[in-house]
């Protein structure tokens, strides 16, 4: 084994195994490593192997899989340096030539390895052989005593409670890897738990599950009107063209563009095509899987929230060409599905298309790049597109189709700004939840039995415990950021690293007896809610409600079904639900992300506003959308009331324009942590200095991150910006290797378009 040195031979058009010529000897093999270059091994006697192939190899020791993108049947290597490919796996199933080419692009894109961005494409149970048993936790103690557990290890042993706890709510034996990721600790709790007889450590078999569509998530067949139609006629011509092209569809909520993608989906699968839908939340997957599958019998369903053998076996389903209709999260645009013909993102303009981990892609430009690839046709679908799409549709790279009326019996509902500076000082003094506007409209919309969603993106209590003698606030110990107040726990937690503690009785600083809450979360709406309304039903959907596996489908299951009169939320409740009977949608504080230091803060505000105000007024009810604001002549809020996306957009490309952000460049954000802080800084200071003098390009930084410091490790970042492609290129060829930088104790990343400047 040995670093290839030169360029990899370009991958065939990938003939299937049993056509590969008996003469390729080598391999090229990318790994899933920070190395940015693949490595040539030979292959055993008799052994056959074509791009696309997994392989497990001998690297430094250790055995590692990876995947090959070239063969030869030469080498310029001495043949006694190169080591051979231990064992073919899986070799009836590779990834297809197109997948290949896409993670070359995402790789040169986003400045990760081959090997990286190639393991993305693959589902965790695609990498192994068979099916697995893996280790989960379940109670090993009676329920109660498992409770009071939790209770008596809060003080002391913070992260046995949390894995407790987290047992507990999940409900049955759950995953250890999940359990990990939730509660952020490590294998050292849960293994003290199971060894005081607590909890049980129990291998299980992954069953191979298949998601059924809830019968009530139906699609019934409408009559388009004339948008409607012109929009699917305009798509349908590329289809049947078979020409790569970009559509942004814009279209208002409730404007009927989920039956515009089923019926360009049909044509799609007349012609024997298959393809690909994107949504951007886990919330919405079952909707969406209901109203395609009532259409369409062939569906397969990938998404984060499956198990690993259930995304497994949806993968599969797309490779053998048995499912020719993806849907799911980000990650399914990766399906291996057989002629490709169509993507749809819908909600294009959602943040969790970025992905925030190594590789760090976005879908919607990767979507573009598979259409390319493969001749497709890519939709994107918002009611708010980002301004890099409405740009790029202004600028003819995307062809514009419209959709500015609702479609059916929906009108767009009453828009209600409710400015709280007018509220009664007592209110606003005890942290003012419900204005006297929002609580009347509550009260005549539940006497007449209607639905009303309210929508607050902001979990917990009180987001601040503030003393009113000195003015400090409970920060955390690790992080420079405030505790939440969980009122339900007892406890103050931290929203970035978990941490956890109990509610001083007293300010530390400076012994002044009681805090005081700031500020509103769900947990604080939903009780206001319920002593306002003692006889209304009400749910609550957030991070620590939704904890269950399969909460999502039961909380939204019952809505629908006029189990629940008031629904309370974060985003998960925002976007792309469809419940007729909600006539008044409460936005119980439209500022919570207004002033985010982050360029997009207004954009996001604007485009969460208009989707839940999208929410209300879906059937033939007429709906009624309350703001509640402190700062009603904002632009972002004032275009949200005069529903004129246009309007918002005017006014925000010139702040853009003006400070020097997307769309009028595109942003490469350096990102260093580390245990001392001097070590972050450093780090970016070597990497800034050969960019400073590059034309087209200017850098901000290196400087403290907003948020200062996680878990005990320092932040510091720096931006890039690129005025044009060629500046783009010239900045990623002097970063791109950035990580090399890295130490034991500093950690550096590199994040193309980052979705967050925090």
């Amino acid at each position: 084994m040995t670093s290839s040195g030169p360029e990899p031979t370009p991958a065939t058009d990938g003939a299937h195994p049993a056509d590969a010529p008996a003469a390729v000897l080598y391999v090229q093999v990318a790994l899933n490593l920070p190395l940015r270059r693949e490595f040539t091994y030979s292959l055993p006697a008799g052994v056959t192997a074509v791009p696309g192939n997994r392989v497990r190899v001998n690297f430094h020791g250790r055995k590692l899989g990876g995947i090959v993108t070239a063969t030869s049947p030469t080498t310029e290597l001495a043949p006694s340096k190169i080591k051979a490919v231990d064992t073919v796996l899986d070799s009836d199933t590779r990834l297809p030539p197109a997948l290949l080419e896409l993670g070359k692009r995402m790789a040169a894109t986003y400045g990760c390895s081959l090997g990286e961005a190639l393991d993305a494409t693959l589902p965790a149970v695609a990498k192994r052989r068979g099916v697995r048993r893996i280790p989960h936790l379940e109670l090993a103690a009676p329920h109660d005593l498992a409770l009071r557990a939790v209770e008596e290890l809060e003080e002391k042993q913070q992260a046995r409670s949390r894995v407790l706890r987290t047992v507990l709510e999940y409900g049955g034996p759950m995953p250890i890897l999940d359990v990990k990721r939730r509660t952020g600790t490590s294998d050292s709790p849960w293994q003290t738990l199971v060894k005081h007889g607590v909890l049980r450590r129990v291998m299980l078999q992954e069953e191979l599950e298949e998601l059924v569509p809830a019968a009530d998530e139906r699609a019934e067949r409408h009559v388009l009107n004339e948008n409607q139609q012109a929009a699917v006629d305009t798509i349908v011509r590329r289809v049947t063209a078979n020409e790569h092209r970009a559509f942004l569809l814009h279209g208002v909520t409730g404007s009927g563009k989920t039956e515009v993608y089923l019926r360009v989906l049909e044509e799609v699968r007349r012609l024997g095509k298959s393809a690909i839908v994107l949504v951007p939340e886990i919330s919405l997957t079952p909707q969406t899987v209901g109203r395609f599958a009532s259409r369409f019998p062939d569906v397969a369903v990938l998404h984060s929230g499956l198990t690993d053998a259930e995304r497994g076996r949806q993968w599969q389903r797309l490779l053998r060409g048995e499912a020719r209709i993806a849907i799911g999260a980000r990650s399914a645009l990766f399906a291996p599905v057989q002629d490709l013909g169509l993507i749809v993102l819908d909600e294009e303009h959602e943040t969790s298309f970025k992905q925030e981990s190594t590789p760090r892609y976005h879908a919607r430009e990767m979507a573009i790049v598979r259409g390319e690839i493969e001749r497709a046709v890519v939709v994107l679908g918002s009611a708010t597109p980002t301004l890099e799409s409405y740009g790029k549709a202004r600028r003819g790279i995307y062809e514009m189709v419209t959709l500015p009326e609702r479609a059916g019996a929906g009108r767009p509902p009453r828009i209600v700004v409710q400015d709280l500076r007018g509220e009664p000082k007592e209110s606003r003094r005890g942290g003012l939840v419900l204005s006297r506007t929002l609580t009347v409209m509550m009260e005549e919309r539940l006497k007449a039995r209607d639905q009303v969603l309210l929508f607050l993106n902001r979990r917990g209590y009180s987001p601040v415990l503030l003393c009113p003698g000195c003015g400090e606030v409970v920060k955390c110990e690790s992080c420079s950021v405030s505790m939440t107040w969980h009122s339900r726990r007892g406890r103050l937690i931290c929203h970035w690293c978990c941490r956890e503690r109990r509610r001083p009785e007293m300010c530390p600083t400076c012994q002044s007896p009681g805090m005081h809450e700031l500020g509103v979360g769900t947990e604080r709406l939903e009780a206001a809610v319920t002593a306002q309304f003692p006889e209304a039903i009400v749910a609550r959907m957030d991070a620590d409600t939704m904890a269950e596996r399969g909460a999502h489908e039961r909380v939204l299951s019952a809505f629908r079904k006029r189990h629940i009169d008031v629904l309370i939320g974060t985003q998960m409740i925002a976007k792309g639900l469809d419940f007729p009977d909600v006539t008044l949608v409460g936005v119980v504080s439209a500022d919570t992300g207004l002033f985010v230091p982050d360029y997009r803060a207004a954009e996001r505000t604007f485009q969460l506003l208009q989707q839940v105000a999208g929410r209300a007024g879906r059937g033939e009810k007429a709906g009624t959308v309350v703001i509640q604001t402190h700062c009603p002549d904002n632009y972002a809020i004032a275009a949200v009331v005069a529903n004129d996306y246009d309007q918002f957009v005017r006014q925000e490309l010139v702040h853009r324009k003006t400070a020097g952000y997307p769309p009028f460049c595109r942003l490469i954000r350096v990102f260093a942590e580390a245990l001392r802080e001097a070590d972050a800084r450093n780090v970016l200071q070597r990497a800034v200095a050969p960019l400073r003098d590059l034309e087209g390009v200017d850098v901000l930084g290196p400087a403290p991150a907003v948020v200062a410091k996680v878990k005990d490790r320092w932040r510091w970042h720096m931006l890039v910006k690129c005025y044009d492609p060629e500046s783009f290129t010239n900045a990623m060829a002097e970063v791109g290797t950035v990580e090399d930088l890295g130490t034991r104790t500093c950690r550096v990343t590199l994040d193309v378009d980052p979705g967050s400047l925090l």
